[in-house]
Order: structure tokens, then sequence, then C-alpha cells
């Protein structure tokens, strides 16, 4: 067990450089001394204490499957992997405290998951699947004969990994539109498109009524200023498109297509994107803020060059925004053994 000032040894997911960071600081989103950037320090695992067989068992279920819990944690801590010899004792413990045959596939898959957290923590902090997560993964699946399904989330936030620290664009995608020659689509969202319009809400000024002496006609002298003030007013709901020349907004009721070259600098909010323009009023796309942060990366790489993805990471990432959030294990290959 690390003591409080203790050092622990990270690598950053922004710069890929390690970082000293203090055991008091564990469990804790902390800033990288090198780029400055902020990721979260995964705490490391405490040592399971050793469990014994108590002489009379617990009543109730629940007191006996924490033993099986307390085992299995000591027998990960001896092995360091889950292996036939753990199952083999996880199945005759179970047998033992009168528990469902199922019990320890569930401790292992709940164990896998609780291991799984800290790494889930840290992507969603960085909004981001870096190479050092992927093999973290890799390293649990392996320690526990699991396997993880990544799903939602998880596949747009590899994909920003990919277009902000390598460059490489993503698979590109099908679609109806009728696109320009040498023009290529590469991701679609829904969204709402805004922009900012005037509104009048009323009259301000002074004036002065000065009777005629003929009943019921006055005049008036001075003036009335009207108020104007500027709102953001969603103008049509559709579906956003990046292609390699532009963004091309397809609504219900109006579209819009903002070329890259025209594009000057974009904003992320936590529910838009704001597209600033050499000419004409900033562009507002409703979305939510890992598909903001993808898109503003997307552009950024496509209007300052790019390289191809490896072939077998295209095939596996599709689009980023088909999967349903979530993550599933699957650990029948192991339960055969």
């Amino acid at each position: 067990m690390s003591e409080p000032n203790d050092n622990l040894q990270y690598t950053c997911p922004n710069c890929s450089k390690p970082c000293s960071v203090p055991a008091g600081l564990a469990g804790q989103n902390v800033t990288c001394p090198n780029c400055a950037s902020v990721f979260f320090a995964t705490p490391p695992e405490p040592p399971p204490p050793e469990i014994t067989l108590p002489e009379h068992l617990p009543f109730f279920k629940h007191g006996r499957r924490k033993i099986l819990e307390q085992k299995f944690d000591e027998l990960m801590a001896a092995g360091g992997k889950f292996d036939e010899n753990t199952e083999r004792e996880l199945v005759q413990l179970t047998a033992e405290l009168k528990l469902d045959d199922s019990e320890w596939h569930k401790v292992r898959q709940e164990k896998f998951l609780q291991a799984f957290q800290p790494i889930q923590k840290r992507m969603e902090s960085a909004m981001m699947m870096t190479d050092d997560d992927l093999q973290a993964i890799q390293d649990l699946e392996r320690k526990y004969a699991s396997h993880l399904t990544l799903e939602g989330t998880a596949q747009i936030f590899r994909a920003i990994y990919l277009l902000e620290a390598k460059h490489e664009l993503p698979a590109p995608i099908s679609t109806s539109l009728m696109l320009d020659a040498k023009e290529t689509a590469y991701h679609y969202t829904p969204t709402t498109w805004q922009q900012s319009r005037s509104h009048t809400a009323g009259y301000s000024g002074a004036s002065v009524s000065v009777p005629t002496g003929i009943r019921g006609v006055r005049f008036r002298f001075g003036g009335f200023t009207p108020m104007r003030t500027e709102e953001i007013t969603p103008l049509s709901t559709g579906i956003l498109y990046v292609t390699s020349k532009r963004l091309l907004f397809n609504g219900e009721s109006r579209n819009t297509t903002v070329n890259l070259s025209k594009i000057v600098d974009g904003h992320l909010f936590s529910d838009c994107v704001k597209i600033d323009k050499n000419t004409g009023k900033p562009d507002f796309f409703t979305m939510s803020p890992d598909q903001g942060r993808y898109i503003l990366a997307l552009v950024g790489v496509l209007k300052t060059g790019v390289k191809k993805r490896p072939v077998a990471e295209r095939e596996e990432a599709g689009n980023a925004d088909e999967s349903p959030e979530g993550t599933s294990t699957d650990t029948s290959a192991a339960d055969g053994a």
C-alpha cells in the first residue's frame, strides 16, 4: 500500500509523457506538469485480506456471498489473473457455501466491471480513449479472462483521440446526399440549426400629449425607440453532415452549407457548438458535448491535413454515433475452461 507521501507514476493521456503524482492525489483529477492538461489519476488497488471459511456459515445469502467475494480477491491477488485453478477453487467454495452455481460467474463479472470503472472515469473526464486506455482494458480482459464490449460514447471517445492526437480520419460513411466530385462524407448527427436574431420587445422614450381643442383629438410630440434584443433562435431541425469540403445541414424547413474554407473558429458549449465564419452570423448546432468535440476535431483535421487510420481500426470503429451507450462483458470464452 502506498504511503500518502509516496509518488505514483502515470502516463499523461494527452502528451504521453510520464508524470509523478503524490499518492494522496490518487483517485482525483490532476494536472500534467508537462502539458498542463487534466487527467484522472487511477488509484492503485489495495491488497485483499486473507479469507478463511468460518466454522458456522452465515444464514443469509449476502453474508455467504461476501465470503465468496473475499475469496475471489484473495485468489486474484495470489495468482495475478483468473485461470483454471482459480475457477476450480471458486466452484468448490460456491458449493460449500451452498450458493447457486452461477454466483461465482456473477462475482467475476462484478469485479471486472469494478476494475474497469477508474478507466471509464478517466475516459469520461478526458472525453477520449487513448492507446494507454486500450492497453489497460486489454490487460483487464487477460487478468479476468473476460471480454468487454465497448459501446456508445466509447467509440466516439476513441475517434476524438485519433483525430486530436494522431490526425487520423475516421472511415467514410455513405449518404443519400448529392455530393460534389471528390467530396467524402465522414459523419452525421441530428441537430437543430440556430442563429442570432433581433427581436423587438416594446418601445422606450419620452413624449408629450397636447390637447387641440377638438374633443378626442390630441397632438403627441416626442419619439419612441423600439427595444431590440439579440436572441439565439432555432431555424430548423435536421441532420448535420461533415464532409471533406463543408458542413452541410439538411433541415426539415431550411438548409444551409458552410464551406470549411470559411470556418475561422469553433466553440464547444454544454449543449451546442458555435461555428464562426469569415462572413455572416455564426451558426449554432445543438448536440451533446462529445459530439460537438468530435465535429470540431474532425473539422480541424480536414482543414489542416490528414493521414489514414489503420485499416483494422477503421473497420472496427465504423460510424461513431451508431452504437447505444453502455458496456457489456462476455465471459463465455473462459467459462468453458
